[in-house]
This record gives structure tokens, C-alpha cells and sequence, in this order.
């Protein structure tokens, strides 16, 4: 089937292999069952799409996964079928307004109202009235939750699905470039973000945001109706899922004319920072490395070391944001996984982080048996205008 606007579906030797790696873990640990909660955001409505191509602009949705046999896809009235449908590659289609019930039937048909499930997804995607209902629906099935299981055979990307990683990354590239030349003195942020999404759903992509911040940074912003002035620093911020549903998040900085000089010193070691950490994404290395890096490369400069949970990199894929999550939900890196790289740092100075805080990078990372892969960029320019 050709791929409608909606909905890119993925190659049969692709699925075949997701399958297969899915349901040897699933063997392995003794479930009969995957069910696969999915919920229509950025962050949550990938694992649906891993193992049905079904993307998800809003609602809810699951998909019965089972040791043996065919899947079954049940969603949302809010979304329809329509989508799903134009898959063409699931057959059992279910559209209900009570998901737990139909979840626990579909169960049933496969005679497997008394097996062993994992849930995947249920603590972050699936509400806690559908997943109740589902055990209420089924009582004699047991349930453990499977998410760690089913994200780490999703975290290490395919031949194919490095691929559309690629294509994100050379859209949003281009994106970058068309930009330049629409940002100048006079200009309201508004309509620069507003060619950005216009040029980014011209390329195809599925879904996104488009940011900007500027001195005093204190947030990145959707825009405003504010000009931009000739001394500013630009920071532009690009996350969006590629025409295959896979994500990237790209941050570059710009301004008219060079940087000011401590401008360009902050800038020069945000560049370290972000090589240090790339230098340390191999095979066999833990996530935690990637912070650890970071934190050295802060210390010689002296910046403390970034605390709490805002992360410094994180997979990412069909989803914006999958494991690891660095610091927060640390996993050994293996060839295949790509990571989400954009090293935070604390500037305690009031002024000097109003005037500093924004000028960072983000860009994608393919870790490999030996180094680690810039996706998108292999040296990142400040980008004089």
C-alpha cells in the first residue's frame, strides 16, 4: 500500500522484525500478551505506532499484542478509524467508549482471559479508569507491567528507522537555513516561528514546535509580537517528528553580526561540553557518562554541577523523549541508540544568566560499536546573519 498523508507505514521486513524481537522477550518472560497503552502526544503516542503504524493526533488508544496470533487496535471515538485504517496491515479495528472492556474482549478472543499480560505503558499513557476497568473486565489474567521490557528492544534503532532519523535531521537542516534569511532587525518573532512550522509541515513533518528565546532568556516562547532588534542573540529551538513520525530536536543560535566576546566564550564552551559528552557515547558505557562529562567540562570553567531532573540527553525516536533519561532512568549504551543531546548548565549569576542562560545546542547522536554519530551536523556554526 502506498502511504496516504496520514500514515507512514513502515516496510513488512521491518514489522517482521519488531515482531519478532517483541515477542522472544515476550517469551523469554512468560507473557502471553503484550497490552500496549498510547495516549495522542509527543511524548507517549510512539509505542502504538512501533507496533501498528498507526499514528495518533489525539485520544487514547491500545494495541493487544499476543505471543501468537494477529494484534488488535482499539481506539478512541474522538479518533476515529480512518487512520487506522489506511494502515491496511491490522485487520481487528475496535472503536469504543469503554477501552477496558474492549481491551479484556479482545483478550478473550484469543483465549486469553486468564494469561499473563504485560502492560506497557499503563503508568504513563494509559488513564487509571481504563487500565482499573481492564482488570475488573479480566479478572483472572494476571498483570505486570512490561514497559522497561518493550522500551528496550525499541531504543535500539533499525537500519530503517535510522534512516528516518536522518531524514528529520536533513529537513530540519534545511529548515535552519531557509530561516536565516528570514531573521532580521524588525522582524516579530512570531513570524519567523511561523515559517518555521510553515516550512517544516512543507517538508512533510507529522507534528512539532517551534521556539525562540532571546536576552534576558528566561524561557524558550511559541513568539511574540516583539521586533527583533539588531543587538539581540537568537536562540531557535526546532523539535518535530519527520514524515515518518521520528523525532529531532535541533537548537542553533544566531545573531547579526559576531557575538560579543563573552557571548562567544560562553558559546565556545558549550561546544566542549557537547563534544565532551559525544566523546563519551560508545558501546558499553553507561548514560550516567554523558552527565559525568558535562559536569567536568562545567568544572573547569567554573559552573557548579547541574542537579535535579532536567535532563541532558534522552532517546529519542518515534517518541520526543524515550530512555534513557540522563539523569533520571540510566540504561547501557548499545550500538543503535540514538540519543537526544542538549547539556544544561547553571549560571548562578543573576544578570550574567539572563544575558548567557539560552545560547546552548541540540542535536541527535547515533551511538556505535565504537563511537558515538552526529546525526545532523558533525561541527555546529554560531550562525553570523
Amino acid at each position: 500500500m502506498i502511504p496516504t498523508t496520514f500514515t507512514h507505514i513502515t516496510s513488512e521486513a521491518e514489522r517482521e522484525r519488531r515482531y519478532t524481537a517483541v515477542r522472544a522477550e515476550m517469551s523469554r518472560n512468560g507473557y502471553d500478551a503484550l497490552v500496549i497503552c498510547g495516549r495522542g502526544d509527543e511524548f507517549v503516542r510512539g509505542r502504538v505506532q512501533y507496533v501498528s503504524d498507526i499514528f495518533q493526533w489525539a485520544g487514547w488508544s491500545f494495541v493487544v499484542l499476543p505471543l501468537k496470533g494477529s494484534p488488535s487496535y482499539i481506539g478512541d471515538p474522538l479518533w476515529g478509524l480512518a487512520r487506522a485504517e489506511a494502515v491496511g496491515w491490522i485487520t481487528d479495528l475496535r472503536l469504543t467508549s469503554s477501552p477496558g472492556d474492549e481491551v479484556a474482549a479482545a483478550l478473550s478472543d484469543h483465549s486469553l482471559g486468564s494469561g499473563r499480560i504485560g502492560l506497557v505503558g499503563a503508568a504513563d499513557a494509559g488513564s487509571w479508569q481504563h487500565v482499573d476497568a481492564l482488570h475488573k473486565a479480566a479478572p483472572h489474567a494476571s498483570y505486570e507491567d512490561a514497559t522497561d521490557l518493550f522500551e528496550a528492544i525499541r531504543g535500539v534503532k533499525s537500519d530503517e528507522e535510522i534512516e528516518g532519523l536522518r531524514e528529520t535531521s536533513t529537513i530540519l537542516r534545511n529548515v535552519f537555513s531557509a530561516l536565516a534569511a528570514e531573521i532580521r532587525p524588525g522582524v516579530p518573532e512570531r513570524d519567523v516561528l511561523a515559517e518555521a512550522h510553515r516550512l517544516c509541515r512543507q517538508y512533510g513533518c507529522m507534528d512539532g514546535i517551534a521556539l525562540m528565546g532571546r536576552p534576558p532568556f528566561s524561557l524558550f516562547g511559541p513568539g511574540s509580537d516583539v521586533p527583533i532588534q539588531p543587538d539581540d542573540v537568537i536562540v531557535i529551538d526546532l523539535e518535530w517528528g519527520g514524515p515518518s513520525g521520528y523525532w529531532l530536536e535541533l537548537r542553533r543560535c544566531f545573531s547579526f553580526g559576531d557575538p560579543p566576546d563573552d557571548v562567544r566564550r560562553f558559546w565556545d564552551m558549550r561546544l566542549e561540553t557537547f563534544a565532551a559528552c559525544v566523546d563519551v557515547m560508545r558501546a558499553g558505557v553507561s548514560s550516567i557518562e554523558i552527565v559525568l562529562a558535562r559536569n567536568e567540562v562545567h568544572r573547569r570553567y567554573g559552573y557548579p554541577p547541574a542537579e535535579g531532573l532536567r535532563y541532558s540527553a534522552h532517546g529519542i525516536g518515534l517518541d520526543s523523549l524515550e530512555p534513557p533519561w540522563v539523569p533520571g532512568k540510566d540504561r547501557i549504551l548499545e550500538p543503535g541508540m540514538v540519543i537526544s543531546l542538549h547539556p544544561d548548565v547553571v549560571v548562578p549569576d543573576v544578570e550574567m544568566r539572563a544575558r548567557l542562560g539560552g545560547v546552548s545546542i541540540a542535536d541527535n547522536v547515533l551511538v556505535t560499536e565504537d563511537a558515538a554519530e552526529r546525526l545532523t551536523d558533525t561541527v555546529v556554526d554560531w550562525v553570523t546573519l
